[in-house]
């Protein structure tokens, strides 16, 4: 097998770890802000919703569909989750990261795979690359603005969400 690959990206942001943390760790606020298009709640976590042990669905296009189980959650520090399918990545582990600094947050998100077939390891690392960059810097910006931020919890409040739900807000 080739090597593990690790990808990581990082932004700051003048929220604060306890503004940041409810979009993180509620999957249905992901459609909202980020690249995801929909989700869908597979299976209820240990004490919730979006707890330890949840199942979540993500679409990001007709094609790209990805099942994930959260693994790890520490409240206003950290969500872990694995990728059970959707792309072809082996062992893909991420964690993000929610560090307290004196101007707010520094957010991070990495994750740890690798490629199902070797030669595309650098197609890989490429993507996750453009995609986690893309994740941080959208939950910074959906976190430092607290009137859309709170519109987004409010909405995030079922089983599925989809992309289309946050022209209200428009």
């Amino acid at each position: 097998m080739t090597e593990k690959i690790r990808v990581r990206a990082s932004t700051l942001s003048t929220a604060q770890p306890y503004e940041i943390f409810p979009l993180l760790v509620n999957s249905a606020t992901y459609p909202l802000w980020s690249t995801i298009r929909y989700y869908e709640s597979l299976r209820t976590g240990r004490d919730g919703l979006h707890d330890i042990g949840a199942l979540r669905l993500f679409r990001t296009n007709r094609f790209a569909v990805m099942r994930e189980e959260i693994t790890d959650i520490t409240p206003n520090e950290r969500v872990g989750y694995t990728l059970l399918s959707g792309f072809p990545l082996l062992e893909y582990h991420a964690r993000t990261t929610l560090e307290k600094i004196a101007s707010g947050t520094r957010i991070t998100w990495e994750s740890s795979f690798f490629p199902k077939y070797p030669i595309t390891g650098f197609f890989w690392r490429a993507l996750m690359r453009w995609v986690l960059k893309s994740m941080v810097r959208s939950l910074a910006k959906a976190a430092e603005d607290p009137e859309l931020r709170s519109k987004m919890l409010a909405l995030a409040q079922g089983r599925t969400m989809a992309k289309k739900a946050m022209v209200r807000f428009s």
